[in-house]
This record gives C-alpha cells, sequence and structure tokens, in this order.
C-alpha cells in the first residue's frame, strides 16, 4: 500500500470514528425517544440485590470511633461538627439512611418500576425508598428529606452500535443526580454532609462468572462541610428471589 493510500484510509478512520461519536452523543441526548424509560433501559435492575462489602469493612460494617472520618475530605467546619456526635442521641438514627450514606450500608434492595419513568429503590436496613424520576417536568418543590428528589437517565450507547461501526462491548450507565436532601450522615459515626449536598452515581451492571452484579459509583459533593468531591464504590450481586427480604425501620 502507497504512503498515498495509506493516508486515505487513515483519513477515512477518522472520519468514520468521529462521525460515530457524534451519532452516538445524539443517541444519548434522547434515549427515550423511542419509548419509556422502562421500555428503553439497557439493562434489567428490577429484583433483589445484597451489598457485598469487601473493603472498608471498619466504616461500613460497624460504627467507627467517634473523630474517623479518615478518607473523607472533610473541612474545617466539617471536621468540627463531626466531633461533637455522640452515640445513642436522640433524632439521629435514621440519618445514615440518607441518599448520599445508604447505598455504603451492608443492606440488601428490592428495585421496581413504580411507573414507566420511575424507579423505585427500596432498602431493607432502615426501611427507605428512593424514587428515581426520569421525567421532570412539571416538578414541584418538595421540602427537603432522607432521599430528597433524585432525577436519572440512561446513559451512553445501550445497543452498542453505531451509524457505521459496530462498539463491545455495549457501554451504558444509569445516572442520578440527587438535590433537596435534609442534613444527615456520611458514616454512622456522624460524619456530617448538609442540605447544600449534591449527590450523583452511576449505576453500572455487569455479568461477572455467570452472576449478577451491580455497581453504583458515588460522588458527594457539599460545599458546607466538604473540601473536595467524597467518591465512593458499592457492589450489588443479584439475589435469586425475596426470600431473605425482611426490612427493619431505621431508629
Amino acid at each position: 500500500m502507497t504512503a498515498l493510500s495509506r493516508g486515505c484510509c487513515a483519513g477515512l478512520l477518522a472520519a468514520l470514528i468521529a462521525a460515530a461519536s457524534a451519532h452516538g452523543q445524539a443517541q444519548t441526548a434522547a434515549p427515550g425517544a423511542a419509548g419509556t424509560p422502562r421500555d428503553t433501559a439497557p439493562f434489567d435492575l428490577t429484583g433483589y440485590w445484597t451489598a457485598v462489602v469487601t473493603e472498608d469493612w471498619r466504616w461500613r460494617m460497624v460504627t467507627p470511633r467517634k473523630g474517623d472520618y479518615a478518607s473523607v475530605p472533610l473541612n474545617a467546619k466539617g471536621r468540627a461538627l463531626a466531633d461533637t456526635w455522640e452515640p445513642n442521641r436522640p433524632g439521629q438514627g435514621c440519618k445514615v439512611y440518607g441518599a448520599p450514606g445508604v447505598m455504603r450500608m451492608p443492606l440488601r434492595l428490592r428495585i421496581s418500576w413504580a411507573d414507566p419513568r420511575t424507579l423505585k429503590i427500596e432498602t431493607d436496613r432502615g426501611r427507605q425508598t428512593r424514587l428515581l424520576h426520569f421525567d421532570a417536568r412539571g416538578r414541584r418543590p418538595e421540602p427537603p428529606s432522607l432521599q430528597g428528589h433524585s432525577t436519572a437517565s440512561w446513559e451512553g450507547n445501550p445497543g452498542g452500535r453505531f451509524e457505521f461501526v459496530t462498539i463491545t462491548p455495549a457501554l451504558s450507565h444509569l445516572t442520578v443526580t440527587t438535590t433537596g436532601l435534609a442534613p444527615g450522615f456520611l458514616r454512622q459515626n456522624g460524619v456530617p454532609y448538609s442540605e447544600q449536598t449534591v449527590l450523583t452515581e452511576y449505576f453500572d451492571h455487569h455479568q461477572d462468572f455467570g452472576e449478577s452484579w451491580l455497581t453504583v459509583t458515588s460522588i458527594v459533593e457539599d460545599p458546607a462541610y466538604l473540601s473536595d468531591a467524597f467518591i465512593t464504590s458499592s457492589d450489588f450481586k443479584r439475589l435469586p428471589d425475596g426470600s431473605s427480604w425482611n426490612p427493619t425501620p431505621c431508629l
């Protein structure tokens, strides 16, 4: 192949990649054009899941000692507030079950569609319910709450196909942004987040050795108590049924 031929091929390949990228962005911008978010879901999240804790054991499986906020980028104000925490103080038992902290707990999830545009996540520990709204139109102001208001969208290229090329494997995830939160705890020992917090989550589904897994990457941004974003990743394995589902309330 001559240098001129090689140059033409390279230019054509670059054009194809650019066109594929632009087309993929267009697909991302309107994932629900052909149906409801339930209809166009690139993977199935419904069913029962259990948390698999393989890291951060001392912060997730037990209540850490007072003042143990290692790895959380608390600012001076956040550290001062965390240092005031006392176990068994009335009114604080549910604060760790707010949206920024609940997915780090050792718990089970039950995921279902509340309607074709709203995904529902229920937890057994704390008996919390998160509603992920794919259609934010007509949203009315709501008072701050533990779970806040979550907007969701399917992102990426669910089918792995562009107009000119096929991408393998297909890349897609569920993006969730939560605001309108009441103040709560990032950890069971009173590591705080404020009502100014914005929580961004990415839900990714994959198969591993014949088992179905869900990975939730969380980004907590709080200008009141954090000097930087607090980023964690939590894994859940699909359960065969709901035989172990036994919700208990927070106290």
